[in-house]
């Protein structure tokens, strides 16, 4: 019968595990955070900029303006592209971080559970050994004591 410390063991090395779990999980958080920030801000300089254009047309300004803000309004809507794809990466990225902490949890629990009921076990072993024991002492006594 394998002995809990044995066990005990294996649930230290789980729990490191799960440990450097949480950190990656960290890590995949704030690179979504700052990611999808940069995103939310490349969206409001885009309102901006359209609010902007929109004003030039209404005020018939220069062509010169005009086709500046429509390329500025286009590197724009490249980068919010790019960055609507960076998104979703570490969107994913993320998603399955958290799933492997997930499971990195359950396996901490699985083996605390395991050690939990393999110590149970070895306790009511024990208790029964010392039953046997305590009897066979009381039919030893009783023996000695009836030869007597």
């Amino acid at each position: 019968m394998v002995e809990p410390d044995t066990f005990q063991k294996i649930l230290i090395v789980r729990e490191k595990e799960k440990k450097q779990v949480q950190k990656d999980y960290k890590i995949a958080v704030d690179s979504f955070e700052d990611i999808a920030s940069r995103l939310y801000t490349m969206l409001k300089k885009k309102e901006e900029a359209e609010n902007s254009y929109r004003q030039l047309l209404g005020n018939s300004g220069q062509i010169t303006s005009l086709t500046t803000h429509y390329s500025f309004l286009e590197k724009i809507k490249l980068n919010i592209r790019q960055l609507e794809t960076s998104v979703n990466k570490a969107r994913t990225n993320m998603e399955n971080t958290q799933s492997k902490l997930t499971a990195a949890h359950i396996e901490v629990k699985r083996f605390e559970k395991l050690i939990e009921q393999k110590r149970w076990k070895q306790l009511e072993k024990e208790k029964k050994e010392d039953t046997m024991l305590m009897d066979e002492l009381s039919v030893r006594q009783f023996s000695y004591n009836r030869d007597r």
